[in-house]
Formats: C-alpha cells, sequence, structure tokens
C-alpha cells in the first residue's frame, strides 16, 4: 500500500501538469558562466532548470559538477561575490537569488523590476541592470539595502563590466539602435517591375542627424551604446557612442583598459530585400579606449567576405556571426569572441584583427547540421591554466578550450538535467543558425533578437517583384462594414520588427498579414538569407518552437488582478481605462458601435482581422496587431530632446506614443463619444495589459526565522495562495523550495486541499501555517510563483518520471568526525540513475588541500575505527578510492554509473576518510551517503 502512495499521487499530478509543464520564454543570456576569483570553481546559469551549476576545476581540463542550487526563474547571468556568496539574475524572476555554496540555497532575494540581466560588484556596491526599465539599480553588496538607481539613456542596458580599479562600471545598451528614424507617409521610388503599380506610400528611413530632414526632426538621438557609472557617486561620467546597434557582449582589458564591445551593425538604410540579401548586418567588436580622449573603433569580424557571392561556401566555413561572449588574455593579448551563429570561437590579436577560429561542435567548415548545433553563447577564461569554458546556449551544455593549442578538449552537459522538450529544443536551432545563410554571417535571430526585438524598422520591399493574392479574412461581426482587401504589394515599405513572441494562435501573421503562418517564412531562408528553404519537417518543428514562445509578465500590471478575461483591475486609473477600451462607443456605421476591444480583442489584444488602408487612412490594409507588448515600445518622443529610439508605435514606428496613435484622425468618432479625458486612462491600460503570462509568476518570496512572521511577507504569501486557488485557471502554481531539517525538499500547493506537498514521501503535507511555523523552527524556504501546470516539474518531481525528487535523491545517514576545517560532509552531485555519466561523490568541508579516501559499498555499518565511525561495511570488499581536496577542502570523484538494466535498484553506500591534524588520532570522516541505482 506504501508502494501506491509514493508512486499513485506523483503519477496523477504529472498527468495533470504534463500538458503545459515547461513553459518557453526564451530569455536572453548575459553572462551565464564566470569563475571564481581563485579560479577553483566555474559557475554556470541553467535557465531552462532554474539552477545554479557549480562545477570544480580541479581538473582544469574537465569540469565536474559539484551543486546544482534552485535559484528564481530563468536566470541568465552569474557573480560570485565571495567563495561562498554566489549572486543569479533571474530573468523572468525580476529578481537576484543571493546563494550560500555551503549552505546549498538561497540566502536572499533581491527584486529588480524589469528583466534584471547582469551584476558587478565594486566599491563594495552591487549593481544591476534592470534592462526593460532602462536603469542600473545599486545595492550594497554586504547588507543589501538599495543604494540608489541609476537612469541609462538608451533601450535594455544588460551587459555590465568593471574597470581593473574597480571605480567605472561601464553598462552596455543591448537595443541601441544606430541613430536611425522614420519620415512618415513618403512616396516610394517607382517600381523596376513596370507592370506594378504605383507603390503605396511609406515611411522613410532616415538617419536622424541627416540636415536633409532637419526640419521634420526636432528630436536628436545621440546613440549612446556603453554608460560608464561612477561607482563613487553613481553618476553616469559619460556615453561612448556609434558602438553597435545590438551589443550583446564586454569585456575590459585588464591593463590597456580599453573596452571591447561585442556587437551588431544593421544596414537599414540600404532599401529593399534583394540589396540585403545575405548582408543586413554586419558582425563587429568594437575597441574603446577609455583615455581622456576616448576613441571608439568598429573592428569587422568577417574583412574581405564578398557579399555578392551566393551561396558562399569559403565565407561559411570562417564567418563569425552574432557575436555574444568576450574574454581578454592580457598575458597573450588575445580577445576571445563567441560567435554563437556558426559555432565558432573568434580569437583576435590586440588590434581585432582574427588570427584564428576555433569550431564549437560537430559542424566544422561549411558543414550545416542545424540540429547539431551548440550556440556558443557565454565565455570564461582560466588564463593560468589556458582553458576557456564556454556555455553553449543552443545544445545546454559547457565545451572546454585548450587556448594554447586552440582546440576543444572535451564538452560537458549543462547541469544534470534539462526540462526542456525535444521539439523546443531542436526547434529553437532554427532560430540561431547562421549557416542556414547563404553566406554564414546571419540568421532569423540576427533581427529577432532572442526571438524579440531589434527596436528598429526596415524596408524588405521588392521594385521587382510581383503583386500577391489578396488574404482571406474572416469578417464577424464587421460583415456590414465593406472591407474589401486588395493584392498585396511587393514593395510594403518600412516596417518595424516584431515580436516572435506570443505568436500561437494569432495567425495571419506580419504586419499585413501576408503569411498565413510561421511555416509560410520558409521563403526568407531564401530572399532575404541567400540560403535554402528548409524541408517541410525542419520548418514544421521550427513553427512548433517559434509558435510556443511565450511573453515574459508586464511589470504595470497589477500583482492582484487578471483582467484578460474580463476583470477590471483595482486600481481607478487603470479601471476607467478598462471600462473605456471595452464601450462599444464609436459608430462607423449607423447602429453598428466598436470598442476598442473589438478590433484589438483581448486575451491577446487582436482580433487577427486585416482592415482595409480607407478604414484606418492609411495607404495600404493592415492586421490588427496585438497590444501584449505595448509598454517595451516606449522611448521615443518627436518633440525636442534626447531620445533613446527613432521607432515607436504603429507598423513603421512612426508614432512615437500612444497617445498621438489615439489622437489620429480614425479615433476621432471614440474621443466625440467618449471624450478625451478618457483617452490617457486607455493608454495606461493598454501599456498595463496582459500578457498572458500572469504578474506572479516568477515572483519570489525568501523566508527564514527574522522575516516569515513580518506583515509584508505574510502579505506576499496569501496573495500567491489566493492567486494560486483562481478559477478556473489559476494565475500560478505556488512552490517553496529550500532546506527543511538539513534536507533540502520542495513543495507544491494543492488549491483543493490548501495545503502544500512535498518532494519527499511521508513528509508534510503542511498548510501556510504550518510551514510558517516550520520556518521559524528553523526551515529556509523561498516561495515561487511558476506557470500553471509546471509547478509538479519545479518543485516534486523534476523529470516527471513518477518518483519524487526526495525518494530519487542520495541521502545521509551515520555521524561525522569533525577535523580542522569542520564538520567534513558527503553529497551526490546528481541523480544516481543508471546510464548517469557525469554522477560523482563529492566532498565538503575537508582539509584544504589534502588527501584521503573515498568507500564505497554494497553495505551500512557503525564501526569504531582508528577515532572515526566507518560507515561502509568493511566485510563487502568496499571500493577504495585515493582522492584529494582542493584549496576550499571539497573533492569530487567521478562515479560513472553502469548502464545495464542488471544493476537497477542496488543500493551502494559511501564515506570519506580524511588525513587531518586535528582530528582523533589524525582522521577525520564524513557522514555516510546511501544512494540506490535507479532503472533509466
Amino acid at each position: 500500500m506504501q508502494t501506491t502512495t509514493r508512486f499513485l499521487g506523483p503519477l496523477l499530478l504529472g498527468a495533470v501538469a504534463s500538458a503545459q509543464a515547461f513553459v518557453n520564454y526564451e530569455s536572453p543570456l548575459v553572462s551565464p558562466i564566470r569563475l571564481s576569483a581563485d579560479g577553483t570553481r566555474l559557475y554556470a546559469a541553467h535557465t531552462a532548470d532554474n539552477r545554479l551549476c557549480v562545477y570544480s576545476l580541479a581538473n582544469p581540463s574537465a569540469p565536474v559538477l559539484l551543486q546544482e542550487i534552485p535559484v528564481g526563474l530563468e536566470p541568465v547571468s552569474v557573480h560570485e561575490r565571495t567563495p561562498d556568496e554566489v549572486w543569479v539574475v533571474n530573468h523572468l524572476s525580476d529578481s537576484v537569488s543571493i546563494v550560500s555554496l555551503s549552505q546549498g540555497r538561497i540566502l536572499d532575494t533581491l527584486r529588480v523590476v524589469d528583466e534584471p540581466s547582469d551584476v558587478v560588484f565594486a566599491g563594495g556596491k552591487a549593481f544591476v541592470t534592470a534592462a526593460a526599465s532602462d536603469e542600473v539599480r545599486v545595492f550594497n553588496a554586504t547588507t543589501r539595502t538599495a543604494l540608489g538607481t541609476v537612469a541609462i539613456l538608451g533601450k535594455d542596458p544588460r551587459n555590465l563590466a568593471v574597470n581593473a580599479a574597480g571605480t567605472k562600471v561601464y553598462a552596455v545598451v543591448q537595443r541601441s539602435g544606430n541613430g536611425t528614424t522614420v519620415i512618415p507617409n513618403q512616396p516610394q521610388q517607382a517600381p523596376t517591375n513596370t507592370a506594378l503599380p504605383t507603390a503605396p506610400n511609406t515611411g522613410k528611413i532616415v538617419r536622424a542627424n541627416d540636415p536633409a530632414f532637419a526640419s521634420q526632426i526636432a528630436f536628436t538621438l545621440p546613440d549612446y551604446d556603453v554608460a560608464e557609472i561612477d561607482v563613487a557617486s553613481l553618476a553616469v561620467t559619460r556615453n561612448f557612442a556609434r558602438v553597435g546597434t545590438t551589443n550583446t557582449g564586454i569585456a575590459v582589458h585588464p591593463t590597456t583598459g580599453d573596452l571591447w564591445v561585442a556587437n551588431t551593425d544593421a544596414r537599414n538604410l540600404v532599401l529593399f530585400e534583394p540589396n540585403l540579401k545575405g548582408h543586413a548586418i554586419d558582425n563587429r567588436i568594437t575597441r574603446i579606449t577609455t583615455g581622456t580622449s576616448p576613441t571608439v573603433t568598429p573592428i569587422d569580424l568577417n574583412p574581405g567576405l564578398n557579399y555578392s557571392l551566393l551561396p558562399n561556401n569559403s565565407a561559411l566555413s570562417t564567418a563569425l556571426a552574432e557575436p555574444y561572449g568576450v574574454a581578454i588574455d592580457a598575458a597573450t593579448n588575445r580577445i576571445y569572441v563567441a560567435a554563437q551563429g556558426t559555432d565558432r570561437i573568434g580569437v583576435l590579436d590586440g588590434t581585432g584583427a582574427v588570427v584564428a577560429r576555433i569550431e564549437v561542435g560537430s559542424t566544422p567548415g561549411a558543414l550545416i547540421n542545424t540540429l547539431q548545433k551548440r550556440g556558443p553563447r557565454g565565455l570564461a577564461l582560466l588564463a593560468s591554466a589556458s582553458r576557456l569554458y564556454v556555455l553553449n546556449k543552443l545544445s545546454g551544455s559547457i565545451s572546454t578550450i585548450d587556448t594554447a593549442a586552440n582546440t576543444v578538449l572535451g564538452e560537458v552537459k549543462l547541469g544534470s538535467y534539462d526540462p526542456t522538450p525535444v521539439a523546443i529544443r531542436d526547434g529553437r536551432k532554427f532560430l540561431y543558425d547562421a549557416k542556414l545563410s547563404g553566406n554564414g554571417t546571419m540568421s532569423c535571430a540576427s533581427c529577432h533578437i532572442d526571438g524579440d526585438l531589434d527596436g528598429i524598422a526596415w524596408d524588405l520591399g521588392d521594385p521587382a517583384g510581383t503583386m500577391q493574392t489578396a488574404p482571406q479574412n474572416n469578417l464577424s461581426p464587421f460583415t456590414l462594414i465593406n472591407f474589401t482587401l486588395s493584392q498585396f504589394h511587393p514593395m510594403k515599405g518600412t516596417m518595424t520588427t516584431q515580436t516572435l513572441k506570443g505568436l500561437g494562435g494569432v495567425a495571419p501573421l506580419h504586419w499585413r498579414a501576408d503569411r498565413a503562418n510561421f511555416q509560410a517564412f520558409n521563403g526568407a531562408f531564401v530572399s532575404l538569407m541567400g540560403g535554402s528553404l528548409l524541408s517541410t519537417a525542419d520548418m514544421n518543428l521550427y513553427a512548433s518552437f517559434a509558435n510556443a514562445i511565450a511573453f515574459p509578465p508586464n511589470p504595470n500590471q497589477p500583482k492582484n488582478t487578471r483582467y484578460e478575461a474580463g476583470n477590471p483591475p483595482a486600481d481607478p486609473v487603470l479601471a476607467q481605462g478598462f471600462t473605456s477600451y471595452n464601450a462599444p462607443a464609436a459608430q462607423l456605421i449607423p447602429g453598428f458601435s466598436l470598442s476598442c476591444n473589438s478590433c484589438h480583442s483581448l486575451p491577446t489584444g487582436t482580433n487577427k482581422q486585416i482592415i482595409t488602408g480607407s478604414i484606418l487612412q492609411e495607404p495600404q490594409q493592415m492586421k490588427v496587431p496585438h497590444i501584449r507588448n505595448m509598454y517595451r515600445k516606449v522611448g521615443f518622443s518627436r518633440a525636442a530632446g534626447q531620445q533613446k529610439s527613432g521607432f515607436g508605435y504603429v507598423h513603421d514606428g512612426s508614432l512615437d506614443n500612444l497617445t498621438s496613435f489615439l489622437a489620429q484622425p480614425v479615433f476621432n468618432p471614440w474621443r466625440q463619444t467618449l471624450g478625451n479625458n478618457v483617452m490617457g486612462p486607455i493608454v495606461q491600460f493598454v501599456l498595463a495589459a496582459d500578457t498572458g503570462t500572469a504578474p506572479l509568476v516568477g515572483y519570489q518570496v525568501s523566508t527564514d526565522s527574522s522575516n516569515v512572521t513580518s506583515a509584508a511577507v505574510t502579505a506576499d504569501l496569501n496573495l500567491m495562495v489566493a492567486r494560486a486557488r483562481v478559477t478556473p485557471v489559476p494565475d500560478i502554481d505556488l512552490i517553496a523550495l529550500g532546506i527543511r531539517n538539513q534536507t533540502p525538499i520542495g513543495l507544491l500547493y494543492d488549491p483543493v486541499a490548501q495545503t502544500f506537498r512535498s518532494s519527499i514521501t511521508g513528509v508534510g503535507p503542511f498548510t501556510l501555517v504550518q510551514l510558517q511555523t516550520e520556518v521559524q523552527n528553523g526551515a529556509k524556504l523561498t516561495f515561487v510563483g511558476v506557470a500553471p501546470g509546471t509547478g509538479q516539474r519545479a518543485a516534486r518531481d523534476r523529470d516527471l518520471d513518477g518518483v519524487l525528487d526526495g525518494d530519487e535523491a542520495a541521502v545521509g545517514y551515520g555521524v561525522a568526525t569533525a577535523g580542522c576545517p569542520g564538520t567534513p560532509g558527503i553529497a551526490a552531485n546528481s541523480e544516481p540513475r543508471l546510464g548517469n555519466a557525469g554522477f560523482a561523490v563529492t566532498g565538503l568541508s575537508a582539509p584544504a588541500s589534502g588527501f584521503g579516501w573515498l568507500l564505497l559499498g554494497f553495505g551500512s555499518s557503525s564501526l569504531p575505527m582508528v577515532g572515526v565511525q566507518i560507515l561502509v561495511d568493511p566485510n563487502l570488499n568496499p571500493a577504495t578510492f585515493f582522492v584529494g581536496t582542493d584549496v576550499r577542502g571539497a573533492a569530487v570523484q567521478p562515479l560513472a554509473l553502469p548502464t545495464a538494466a542488471s544493476w537497477a535498484n542496488i543500493n551502494l553506500y559511501a564515506q570519506f576518510l580524511w588525513l587531518d591534524t586535528c582530528a582523533p588520532q589524525g582522521l577525520s570522516a564524513s557522514n555516510g551517503l546511501q544512494f540506490v541505482l535507479r532503472p533509466q
């Protein structure tokens, strides 16, 4: 009966969760891999599994996983503050998890809204970028109190770096644009295909400082790309401009102080798709000298490439596309750049010239095999050992490179488990594979940065093209309105890049709805990228990934209300906006009233219909766009002054804000009926629109005995419980992760029973009040809201195999014998499942740089011997391994587990013994570790 209870419950809960056990937000990795200050540890953010992975570098050529510690949702950056304290930046949770390695848990959670991306330390302060807020938040690194906020004049500051003296912090603006903007409603040139009719008017892309358009542009675009922040005063002392359009990585040369910034530069001033074919961007690294007279020098990573030749196998063999991570070896004056798009590491000399290319993965040269793509994204350099560690985004792995020989030594899996479904993991690779272009220089992600926006506009029309068939339109409920649709003109005009997030269920696609579904974009691999069509199977795989990318929560939405299903917000301004948005006020024909919601229908914000140009009072027909990311398009104003962006709203980005949008003549009937005073609340409501992900998804509350009964924490927990009980679909699954009785535990809230079920059979369930009491008595728990359906995987059954995590884990037994550093411990680095080649037993709190033995056998004992308790039965011929510890007193003994089914369900027992001058008779010992070999 106990077996039934142990296995049936998780299976039933797993069946409920399986429909949405994983949600992909495609969060942008920023600094996902770093070394410890002493070079003994490698830290990596496991974005998909919401964990910090800690690797031992006892052998620098072969990192071995030591620990996996749960953090917030979608970690994208890591940084060690002390040998025991690591800060992990959680993109989706809008937080920083401060982690103790020795305790294996979150110590504290800092909230940083919105989209925190990176963290560095200088002058006793922690600097954290809040990308969507265009800010850097500053905290006291020890007390964690907020010290101030630094406003950045640019869109999406993400990467951070510190100079060698620790006096300056550099914030890199990712979505900086390139100083271009749009002049609305301009005539196009005559088509070169004389059979074509006159092209529709369009916005004209120009440089904002072009004197020919000075009379039409009152604002300035300084195009600031890197902000220099004074650590002492927290003031931006200067900005560096014209670095790149999309800036993705930075490193400071420790000797010269020069900044090296990885970037791509958009060629959006070049009109028409045939002219951009295979060459929409330039892949670069920009060197910035930081003296009194700084210089900004962009360097092409693919100099001399013949872009007019397509296909170009020579270029495919050498191209460095979409650079991200940067690392500098001052001793050799070498700069390393991770080229995500072509699975290469570029090796540059001190002038920026490419002197070598290191292939990462199994597709060298011109070979194309997208499903084998690695996607090198982050770099960490251990110069003293000539080792470079590469975090590969697409394969979920870490490669080790010998920088003396420029060769890959090996590759290990990122963490012990990846929950990403195969369709998402494989389909994602088509977004980022630059080898699918004819010369290896660009991918879809060149403009759809991490599946999102590049913040600029393009004209991808074709003057030599032909008219395309008019689209079909589902007119209901507008059957009384004449929506006669025209053929698509091939000279489509200026269009801003649209996000790939939230595509599921909103087809047809594109501003003009000229793509029936995602598969219809296949032609762009030929017409824009200069490559070949994907096979039907590959395009379907790509589409399954793209259609599943979700929007993150909207930070402007109140956390206690979802109004996607018709529930008005509590805030009075948003409530007025909600009411006016849904009010049927305008009669375009007698007796037929429309509201904003009639076209921009909630919850997605689009009814998917195509509106004729005559009704829109536009040159051509357009599809009703969704409204879920309107808050991400702020930053442009046509008023005099410096602006962050040159593009705003509508298809060509020509309207600077939503107030200008609602002031258009097409909305006169609404203003006349509702009054001008309601337009402001409508704008605020749209900027707080529900994205399809509840505002509490990712929200974290870390508790311990010092705060669990406080009014603020109690209010947060009560709100999370309430939103987990919303019917028919809850906002969140509510989980808690942490340590109870010195044992890791996960808990999932059951809204029916109103209790938390644990990840360990026989422990719990607990009410919220009981958990608060547990915390008062020493438990340490962090409560997290996760997407509905994902809680079972996130808290109780990580691999959804029906066996609870706590029941699969190795467990301690017996008593340890203390020595000089304290009480030695023992743990397993991952699940003891057959075939787990990365399994290892780890020793903790042992003598630094010491020696000892690992006993591994088939039985336990408690035998007093030479001052310690021998906990592995010596009568069953245990194996003995001679082991050493690193300077932190940690040891790791890899034990690649067998694959044969005959080993299944066998119990193994392990213990470390250490030579220790402070211990009785010179020997200390860990407690014992028992684990069961689980079937594959």
